[in-house]
């Protein structure tokens, strides 16, 4: 953990993400409500002014329109957009990724979820190059992982790692 968050890296250091721990405890939450289906978000927040670590101020839920099931999750977008409108207006946050729960698997990216960066990160109406994504997995009730990634515009899906060995990848309760 760093100060009040989690932060990620590539291993060439060039992108990172920070979580604060406030919104990892939110998503266990809605994790924990989803129990043995797929849900998941979008990870809203800004870029530090360097514009290589994403940090992260807020998440959405899944919006009313998914599509949610034991082994798949298409987030919907219903009342997204308003949001969206609001954290730009009031505190110049917008999208920087996705987040979604593997119930009671490992959280390592699907073939499908990489896929889905690489779109987002060519997708200009998004204006978001360098989208992030942050998998759960595990038993939400109790002990779960997470992962986390970023697709670099023209580029491999990296994975990103703890930026230290003293950030849990492993939570328990």
């Amino acid at each position: 953990m760093v100060g009040d968050g989690y932060r990620f890296s590539t291993t060439d250091m060039m992108f990172s993400l920070t979580v604060e721990q406030s919104l990892m405890d939110r998503i266990r939450l809605l994790c924990r409500e989803a129990s043995a289906i797929e849900t998941g978000g979008i990870l809203v927040g800004y870029y530090n002014q360097g514009h290589d670590n994403a940090i992260v101020t807020d998440v959405s839920s899944a919006p009313v329109d998914s599509n949610r099931q034991r082994a798949t999750f298409h987030r919907g977008v219903r009342g997204l957009q308003p949001w969206l409108d609001r954290l730009w207006t009031r505190q110049r946050r917008y999208y920087l990724g996705e987040w979604h729960l593997h119930p009671f698997a490992s959280p390592v990216a699907s073939d499908t979820d990489i896929s889905q960066l690489r779109r987002y990160s060519e997708t200009d109406s998004l204006r978001c190059p360098e989208p992030v994504m942050l998998i759960i997995g595990g038993d939400p009730r109790s002990a779960w992982t997470f992962k986390a990634y970023v697709a670099p515009r023209q580029r491999q899906v990296m994975e990103m790692h703890p930026v230290n060995d003293a950030v849990p990848t492993r939570l328990e309760g």
